[in-house]
């Protein structure tokens, strides 16, 4: 085995045994449906962003356009850009950047933008 297999193995299993129990005691909010400002990203030489903001319209007069602004600021290159907006005013945003591009660039732009904490520390290879 290759030694990034045997430490992919390795930090899987101490991400499982350091994961908290769950909480079995449960509270009214919880069974409450809300939606939720999203941000998901793959890795990889180029990284492919979908972020979903609610309330888009209060930030932006154009979909997403005040954060892709912060967005460029914080990251550089931005390709392949779409915004899309639904009724309730969730907008969600499709793109490109750099690997160099991190998580936590992505998530302190957004906060410039929509002054929220959105999380984009995830990093799933479904974009």
């Amino acid at each position: 085995m290759h030694a990034s297999t045997i430490l992919s193995a390795c930090l899987l299993a101490f991400g499982a045994l350091a994961s908290p129990l769950p909480d079995n005691t449960t509270e009214v909010a919880e069974h409450l449906f809300r939606r939720s400002n999203t941000c998901i990203t793959d890795g990889g030489a180029v990284r492919g962003w979908r972020i979903n903001v609610d309330n888009d319209a209060a930030y932006n007069k154009q979909c997403g356009g005040g954060c892709l602004d912060n967005i460029r600021g914080r990251c550089g290159v931005v390709t392949s850009w779409a915004c899309g907006r639904d009724d309730a005013g969730t907008a969600t945003y499709h793109f490109y950047t750099t690997s160099g591009c991190t998580p936590y660039d992505m998530t302190q732009a957004l906060h410039a933008c929509t002054k929220m904490t959105i999380d984009c520390s995830k990093v799933n290879y479904i974009v």
